[in-house]
């Protein structure tokens, strides 16, 4: 199948969309499974039934779900308790104590149609108990908003072969670019739920959007072309929030009317091999990171569209695994230069050795350098360094037969920790088949840029329970 064809079928679909502007398209990678799944990787495909069947199955006579169809949930009880804020001066929000106790249900269903098309569905709805035990009264109404009740759809998707070597993904999806696991270098292509920060990993917080996607295989090469149509932007800690680092709530945001508008385009190549493996990564996409136009009366959050352009590998030498990534930016807006766009470099290398009896072992190291760096962006709300670096360090190491996990992460930024600093230390342990157990604490440093100015008091314990049933 010639590459034009793709780039027809990607451009197409979009074009079905009632989208325009294609010829800003960029060309590149991408990589999911073949049409064809090999035995080694048709776990990941999970939500999904057998990988073939003919037609739909009926119910057998013990009333469980036909073979075809598969339904997963999971009931998630979280409790976290702030031990570190002092108490709150003049009239403040009052973070001490019980900061959250969350119920949250994860719905998960997941459909073989026949002749390798699969459908999945997933979703969530959770409800804070916290705010109303102590007081809804004490916080903005945009807060609760965002704090304390949520319920939507996440991934929904229908996925199958247009030919025996292009498939076809069509719906809210998470296509995750690059290989780290704590840094987003070449991974852009969904927002982020980061109003809790550090309670959780980057591969926990990512947000579903609606896109079109086609890929083509042909060995060792997988060519991926993306269209997204769907405005979608991190989700980030909002005034009355113990990580909202100004002293007032931030304007409106300059969005589109409609939540589909002319897509944001992407492509990626990604060749494996023996030992090793890279891909390369092209973007036209909306900065998630937004920046202040207009006055005093007219302010308003505006995202600018950038283009991306990156690659990424592992290398595998015996316990070891080496990782590499980079990414220049073009088109970046800051609020106090707004006049003018800018450029950066975002590398990162790591590595993980896993030589030791149920130990894991992990180190990245990251820095974001803006080329045509302007004084003003010191300051706020900017906030932002010529150079940005980070490192995180993670041990990981199991006991009792695998059934409890103990995890340390520690992430410096600045060289020094200057900039802000997280530790989280998490012990799970697998009470039963159903039944999963976690508890751990978070540890925050104040350091001199946003968004870690002032959330050195942010300390906190968690603990979780979920139920699979």
């Amino acid at each position: 199948m010639a590459i034009r064809q793709v780039l027809v079928l990607c451009l197409t679909a979009s074009a079905a969309l009632g989208q325009t502007g294609l010829d800003e398209a960029l060309e590149g990678f991408e990589d999911d499974f073949p049409a064809s799944i090999p035995d080694d990787v048709s776990d990941a495909l999970e939500g999904f039934g057998p990988e073939s069947v003919e037609g739909p199955a009926e119910a057998d006579e013990s009333g469980e779900p036909a073979s075809w169809l598969r339904i997963d949930a999971t009931f998630h009880q979280r409790v976290v308790v702030n031990f570190a804020h002092p108490a709150p001066r003049n009239g403040g929000i009052d973070q001490r104590g019980l900061s959250s106790l969350r119920s949250r249900i994860n719905l998960e269903a997941g459909a073989d149609l026949g002749r390798d098309w699969r459908v999945r569905v997933t979703g969530h709805s959770w409800f804070d108990f916290a705010y109303g035990v102590r007081g809804r009264h004490r916080y903005p109404s945009g807060f609760l908003d965002e704090y304390e009740y949520e319920a939507e759809l996440g991934e929904v998707f229908i996925q199958g072969p247009l030919t025996p070597a292009i498939d076809l993904t069509l719906g809210r999806q998470i296509v995750v670019w690059g290989r780290t696991d704590h840094f987003r270098v070449t991974d852009v292509l969904n927002p982020l739920d980061i109003r809790l920060p550090g309670m959780t990993d980057v591969e926990d917080v990512r947000l579903p959007v609606a896109m079109v996607r086609t890929d083509y295989y042909t060995a060792p090469w997988t060519l991926s072309m993306i269209a997204i149509p769907e405005r979608r932007f991190d989700k980030r800690p909002v005034f009355g929030s113990d990580f909202f680092s100004g002293s007032m709530a931030l304007p409106p945001r300059d969005a589109p009317e409609k939540t589909f508008g002319v897509p944001e385009l992407a492509a990626a190549a990604t060749g494996t091999f023996p030992g090793w493996d890279i891909s390369f990564h092209l973007a036209s996409v909306f900065d998630d990171r937004p920046y202040i136009v207009g006055g005093n009366d007219t302010r308003r959050l505006r995202h600018k569209r950038i283009w991306m352009a990156g690659a990424a590998g592992n290398v595998v030498a015996g316990n070891w695994l080496l990782k590499a990534e980079a990414a220049a930016f073009r088109g970046l807006r800051y609020t106090n230069a707004a006049e003018k766009d800018f450029s950066r470099l975002a590398v990162l290398v790591g590595a993980e050795y896993s030589g030791f009896v149920d130990t894991n072992l992990a180190f990245e190291a990251f820095n974001a350098h803006i080329l045509d760096y302007d004084d003003r962006l010191a300051e706020l709300p900017d906030d932002r360094r010529r150079n940005e670096p980070a490192t995180a360090l993670r041990v990981s190491r199991s006991f009792r037969n695998d059934s409890i996990h103990v995890t340390f992460l520690a992430m410096t930024f600045g060289q020094t920790g200057q900039n802000g600093a997280i530790q989280r230390l998490q012990a799970t342990y697998d009470w039963s088949d159903t039944v999963e157990l976690t508890t751990g604490l978070v540890l925050y440093r104040s350091g001199g840029q946003v968004p870690f100015r002032g959330i050195g008091t942010n300390d906190r314990l968690f603990f979780n329970l979920d139920y699979h049933f």
